[in-house]
């Protein structure tokens, strides 16, 4: 099974192993060596805003921009612009405020900022690529959105938008300034997120032998912390499925916006007013890039076969009747819109879907494994089975969280409601398969998430080096 279209899912969970796993290397207070930590630690302040300057800029330690008579100076050379000292040193600054204990013995302090010059030569070889890549845009709309989250960030930090208000002015800083420096950061960060993930695919990256992730884990086992209680579970969702009668109505619907659109009628347009797909309508139906295996099967079947500009007949999904639009193609990519008119359960269809999630449930207990049930249920972008920490579970739907959290190892929940597209609930049956008090980390828990990491290191390394080869780039250290 795929995920659906965005925007169509029930959005339980948003959850990024990779990122979460970065998160345990941040806990690391000293540095004392080079540490693939360090590193990706750096690609998250160099790529993401999400440190006020009010914070940095009101630490001491490493000299800020123009501090105790810093004399600026140029040290590297990237294309035709200058990377100076002070911005070095600014990034040193940032990562003294997010928690990383700097180290005291001078040539130790010369290493890192050697390291993070480095890193400042990367993200500038990222942007110069991504500006000349005339096919990486980032929709207006994910933009605001981002923005705005950062925003909230950063006034969750500070306490609310007066204290907010007060940390920038102490720093010289009006509130509208730092925002538009914000949006600048974001825009730049979704810049290089899309382009690094438009590249993915194109190097050769070559498997992870097992030594070397024995030999990241030893090496950063100090630096990991206690592995968190986690519970893992297996859940199927059984969704609501529409009748024949609500399906046919949905196709007519649509079949009469394809006919406008044959007329001359603007698609983009057209998604704003008709389209039931709350996360893509306002942007036009715009879904950004696709590849292969992101969407239901039907909905990917015919993306795939369009050609650039192309509008496809009426497409038919679990969610109701789609007429799609691929904009632009890019590899294996697809820039693609979409308008989808729902097909809209009914009271009995949801008696239906209740009675099939008490079945399911019922069979569980009686040994019948869950996962057969799987090819039932809606897709809900979740991994199968799933673990998470315990504190984790209270981002599930209220009712779901408050049943998992009082569940015992072996437990057959369900069926518990819980919702699905707006105003259409779905039933989700859970079996609890583990629970594990907190405890040392061990490299079991851990393997998959190194062997990603360090196949990111193997692509990220690949890259700099071939936009080095393409672009002049002189340290002067």
């Amino acid at each position: 099974m795929n995920p659906a279209p965005i925007g169509t899912l029930p959005r339980f969970l948003v959850t990024s192993a990779r990122r979460s796993f970065l998160e345990m290397g941040m806990a690391a207070k000293n540095w004392n060596r080079p540490s693939p930590w360090l590193w990706l630690w750096l690609w998250l302040w160099l790529s993401s805003p999400q440190l006020a300057q009010a914070q940095a800029g009101s630490l001491g330690g490493i000299g800020a921009p123009g501090e105790d008579g810093l004399i600026d100076r140029v040290v590297a050379i990237v294309g035709d612009s200058a990377i100076f000292y002070s911005q070095v040193a600014e990034q040193v600054v940032r990562l003294q405020a997010s928690g990383l204990e700097l180290p005291e013995d001078p040539a130790e302090l010369n290493e890192l900022e050697r390291d993070v010059l480095d890193e400042v030569v990367n993200q500038m070889l990222l942007l110069n690529a991504a500006a000349q890549d005339t096919l990486i845009n980032v929709p207006e709309g994910q933009l605001e959105q981002e923005v705005e989250l950062a925003w909230q960030d950063v006034v969750a930090r500070f306490g609310s938008e007066i204290s907010t208000a007060r940390a920038l002015e102490a720093e010289g800083l009006t509130m509208a300034e730092y925002r538009a420096t914000q949006r600048e950061e974001v825009h730049k960060s979704l810049l290089l997120e899309r382009y690094v993930q438009a590249r993915r695919g194109e190097g050769r990256v070559l498997p992870v032998e097992e030594r070397a992730m024995r030999e990241f884990f030893d090496l950063e086992r100090e630096n990991l912390g206690e592995r968190p209680a986690t519970m893992t579970f297996e859940q199927v969702v059984i969704g609501p499925r529409p009748s024949d009668s609500v399906r046919a109505q949905a196709r007519e619907e649509a079949l009469e916006i394809r006919a406008q659109l044959d007329s001359g009628e603007d698609f983009a347009e057209l998604a704003r007013r008709f389209s039931d797909d709350p996360g893509s309508a306002q942007r036009g139906g715009e879904l950004g890039w696709v590849r292969r295996g992101v969407m239901v099967e039907e909905f990917e079947e015919a993306t795939f076969r369009l050609g650039r500009r192309d509008i496809s007949d009426v497409v038919e999904t679990n969610f109701g009747a789609h007429v799609i639009q691929v904009e632009q193609i890019r590899g294996a990519e697809r820039l693609v819109r979409h308008i989808l008119v729902a097909a809209e359960s009914t009271i009995a269809d949801f008696d239906v879907a209740r009675q099939r999630a008490q079945e399911i449930r019922e069979a569980v207990e009686g040994g019948v494994p869950l996962e057969s049930f799987l090819d039932e249920g809606e897709e809900i972008g979740l991994p199968h089975p799933m673990t998470l920490t315990l504190d984790q579970l209270g981002q599930f739907p209220a009712a779901l969280s408050a049943a998992l959290g009082t569940a015992e190892e072996g437990a057959v929940l369900g069926p518990i409601e819980v919702e699905g597209q707006p105003g259409q609930p779905s039933f989700s049956v859970v079996q609890v398969q583990e629970i594990r008090e907190a405890g040392e980390l061990t490299f079991e828990d851990l393997r998959d998430q190194i062997r990603q990491v360090l196949q990111d290191q193997q692509f990220q390394n690949q890259l700099y080096e071939r936009l080095r080869s393409e672009l002049y780039v002189e340290i002067r250290w």
